[in-house]
């Protein structure tokens, strides 16, 4: 992933406060730099290590958790369960899936053509337009 600079974009381009990102990755230097990248481009951010913890942390803060951002292959619950998971659970809460495998992601069949996803190693912009899209801003 490209490390972006903090300060690089303007107040006029940041989206509207008040929103909050739980990323959910078992790799600890991944998972930083996407709650950095996301809090540099004005949104707030929550970690998560793994898909139980994720369901948790949404627990006590669900109507505070605006987004997922998960990586799909993850030991215990992959990424795609936490998925149905928080569909059933928070219908209409936006899912946005990362791997690093994209071609296997697709070709085998972990995710639906369609769903929202974003390839690793993703820049600040890449994840910001991503979020933002899903967010309807």
């Amino acid at each position: 992933m490209n490390v972006p600079q903090p300060g690089t974009r303007g107040a006029a381009e940041r989206p509207p406060g008040g929103y909050t990102v739980l990323v959910v990755d078992d790799e600890e230097a991944v998972r930083r730099l996407a709650c950095r990248m996301l809090t540099w481009t004005g949104y707030q951010a929550m970690e998560a290590t793994h898909g139980r913890e994720a369901i948790a942390t949404i627990e006590q803060h669900a109507g505070g958790i605006h987004l997922v951002l998960t990586d799909i292959k993850m030991p215990g619950m992959n990424g795609r369960e936490l998925g149905r998971q928080v569909e059933q659970r928070w219908p209409g809460k936006p899912i946005l899936y990362m791997s690093g495998y994209a071609s296997e992601v697709f070709q085998g069949g972990l995710l639906e053509p369609g769903a929202p996803f974003l390839a690793k190693p993703f820049t600040q912009e890449d994840l910001a337009q991503k979020v933002r899209s899903l967010l309807g801003g």
